[in-house]
Order: structure tokens, then C-alpha cells, then sequence
């Protein structure tokens, strides 16, 4: 809802993953992460992480179904749509505090992509490390781990936190019997026995920072990964290392919070965000090519949000979005002889406003209602509601009957 409360007292199924959590279990990656929720499962394709929810993952669909929130801020592109969940995410997972899956539609708040669930991540605090930490990992196919950060608040409210770190990985050795000239099925440009040396390679890099002071807080992130493709995708070359993606995401967001009295809030939120996309893609002993598949986004926006109580009853949040798209580019070429296939520029910008009112008639029983418009330059308006009932029986039971 936009704003803290109990579990069982939200409008929806939800489940968070703590970083003792992380710690304990081991996991990496946010893919790992939401691995372990009930209702979602992650598939691989050796370039991405793709996630699906209660069953429904369509291939292809980038994530673009689930929004992906750090500390409020869409990480969405506004390319592709996506959420990325492996190590091309923006934020070290050793950075995250906490992680808040809250599943079924939230459009009536969140707008797109919030269609099977919103995933929001609470990032670590200064007073979280009180000085310096370092750590780093070391594992199978030549992979290695570094991070350095640096935490601590200070007098007069400041608290700051910076860290940086780097992965490094070979990949493994892999075998597709789809490329195993004893196959008499195998590709015709099978080459290696159906083995793939060096081109599952994965590099990364990370750096993240949040300057708090008074009732401002500055935040910024900023990823490069590049991944080799093993698996001949697209019918590139097969074992060829020189197939490869690479995608750069980086964002400023800068958010004041207010108590305006003692039953109103107000939250005003700035932000720029920056993605690139770059694939190259090998055809060298088909046709004696390179492909070149590019995208860039940048965007800017903000959001205006009050909450406030009304007597003993209702709680109400209302707000308003707006995002500006000056730059939607993408373009795809062969490099020599030099072909263009693709070359598309656009702009874009999306204006939203929602109201939601949270009521409470007893101690046991709560309704929801909430309801958004978003108005797109592209293709006009959405209307999107939410209704949610909520009954607690007893202390150890809740139920809720949604509708979104």
C-alpha cells in the first residue's frame, strides 16, 4: 500500500525474505531469491533469469509482468519492460536488508508491470555496518567475488552507505547433444563433439550508494555485466565466445519524506534512469558475419504521494506520476557488410494519478479499496481497481478475498 503496515493486514499474499535469510541459505542472486518463494519459480537460459508466478511463465515475456521496486524505485526499463533477476541486477545482493514479495495484481497503486506481483527491496542502512566491510568468494569454473563498502550514520541524522564490487566467472563446460556430429539429428554446424569451451563466461560490476540527510535521501546504482551465449541462440555459432550480451542500468533518485502533522505524510520523488542493451551475435561460419543488436532508454520522473488518516476509520493514500521517455532507441545491423535491419526512435511519457482508501471497522475486519488511471502517449488511457477484504478470526489466522 505504499506505506508500512502488518502482513496480515495488507491487500494481498505476501512473503519477505530476510538477510539473515540470504546469509543462511546461500543465495547469490535475486533469481535465487525468489527461487525460494512459494508460487514463483525461475528458469535459465544461460543469458537470463526469467521468473514465473503461479505457474505462468511466457517464454519471452522478459519479466515484464512483475514489477521490481529498490526501496520504491522501478527498476522496469523502459525498453523491454523487464526486471532483471540474475547478476545483471543493479544491486548486490549482499546490499539488500530485506526482500518484500507482494503477490496478485497491484496496478491500483503501482501501474504497469505490477500484474502478477510487485517485488520491493529494502537495501542495508549506514547504521547497518557502522564502518567498513569487505568480503569475497571464491567457487567452480574459475568464479571469484569482491565487495567493498562503507556504512556509518553520523550527528545531525546523516547516514551514508557506498559499495562496489566486481564478479568474475569462466562459466562451465557444457554439452548439447543438439551440436554432437554422432548425433544424426545434430545441427550441420556442429562443431567441439557438442561441447562449449569459454563462451559461458559472466562478468560483472556493481556500485551503490545512499546519502541520507534530514528529510531527504539521495540514492544511486549503477551494473555492467556482460555474459557470453553458450547455447548457439538465435542460430548463432555454435562454441563461438564472440556471442554475447551486455547490459548497462544506472539510476539518481532523490525522495523527500515529510510528516506534514501528526495523522499526514507526504512523499516527493525525483529520478533519472539510463539502460543499454548491446548483443553481438556470431554467423562467421555460415555467412561470414557479426550481428549487432542495440537498445538505449532514458527516462525521467517523479511522484507526489500523501497519506493521511481520517478519524479512527479510514486511512487514505492519493497521488500522482508522471514519466517523461526522450529516448525508446533501438537498432540492429550487420557489421561487415554493413546491413541495417532495425532503427527505431521514439519518445514517450505516461501520466498517472491514484486514490486508495484503507477502512477499518474493527479490529478483525478491513476493506480496501483503491483504484488508479494512467494515461500513455502511445495508446490512451487504463483504469485499474483493487478490492480487498480482509477478516481476522483469531490471532494466528487471516483471511482475505482480493479482487484486482
Amino acid at each position: 500500500s505504499k506505506f508500512e503496515q502488518k502482513v496480515n493486514e495488507a491487500p494481498s499474499s505476501v512473503t519477505i525474505v530476510t538477510s539473515h535469510d540470504i546469509s543462511r541459505f546461500g543465495y547469490r542472486t535475486l533469481a535465487d531469491i525468489l527461487r525460494s518463494v512459494p508460487g514463483f519459480y525461475v528458469t535459465y537460459d544461460r543469458n537470463y533469469s526469467y521468473v514465473g508466478v503461479r505457474g505462468f511463465g511466457r517464454p519471452g515475456d522478459y519479466n515484464s509482468r512483475v514489477l521490481l521496486l529498490i526501496d520504491g524505485h522501478r527498476t522496469n526499463d523502459n525498453i523491454y519492460n523487464q526486471a532483471m533477476i540474475g547478476t545483471e541486477f543493479v544491486l548486490d545482493v549482499d546490499l539488500i536488508e530485506r526482500v518484500e514479495i507482494i503477490r496478485g495484481p497491484g496496478s491500483s497503486l503501482y501501474g504497469s508491470n505490477a500484474f502478477f506481483g510487485v517485488i520491493n527491496i529494502i537495501t542495508r542502512r549506514g547504521r547497518d555496518l557502522k564502518g567498513a566491510e569487505v568480503s569475497g568468494e571464491a567457487g567452480s569454473f574459475d568464479s571469484y567475488k569482491g565487495r567493498v563498502s562503507y556504512g556509518n550514520r553520523y550527528g545531525g541524522g546523516t547516514e551514508v552507505i557506498a559499495s562496489a564490487s566486481a564478479y568474475d566467472s569462466k562459466g562451465d563446460r557444457l554439452y548439447f547433444p543438439e551440436y554432437d556430429p554422432a548425433n544424426p539429428a545434430a545441427d550441420p554446424r556442429a562443431t567441439n563433439g557438442g561441447y562449449t569451451d569459454n563462451s559461458d563466461y559472466d562478468r560483472s560490476q556493481n556500485l551503490f550508494s545512499t546519502v541520507a540527510f534530514g528529510d531527504f535521501t539521495l540514492q544511486g546504482a549503477y551494473a555492467s555485466r556482460t555474459k557470453g551465449i553458450p547455447t548457439g541462440a538465435f542460430q548463432t555459432d555454435f562454441n563461438d565466445p564472440r556471442s554475447k550480451t551486455r547490459d548497462i542500468r544506472s539510476y539518481a533518485d532523490l525522495k523527500y519524506e515529510r510528516g506534514l502533522s501528526a495523522r499526514t505524510d507526504l512523499t516527493i520523488r525525483l529520478f533519472y534512469d539510463y539502460y543499454h542493451f548491446e548483443g553481438d551475435y556470431s554467423y562467421l561460419t555460415s555467412s561470414n558475419l557479426l550481428n549487432k543488436d542495440l537498445a538505449t532508454g532514458n527516462w525521467v520522473g517523479s511522484e507526489v504521494r500523501v497519506v493521511t488518516r481520517i478519524g479512527e476509520q479510514h486511512r487514505l493514500i492519493a497521488g500522482a506520476e508522471y514519466q517523461a521517455s526522450f529516448r525508446e532507441n533501438q537498432a540492429n545491423f550487420d557489421i561487415d557488410p554493413y546491413t541495417s535491419y532495425l532503427d527505431d526512435r521514439r519518445r514517450s511519457r505516461i501520466m498517472a494519478a491514484y486514490l486508495q482508501d484503507e477502512v477499518t471497522f474493527s479490529k478483525s475486519l478491513i476493506l480496501n479499496a483503491g483504484v488508479r488511471y494512467d494515461d500513455y502517449s502511445t495508446f490512451g488511457g487504463t483504469t485499474n481497481p483493487r478490492l480487498a477484504l480482509i477478516a481476522m478470526p483469531g490471532q494466528k489466522s487471516t483471511v482475505k478475498l482480493l479482487y484486482g
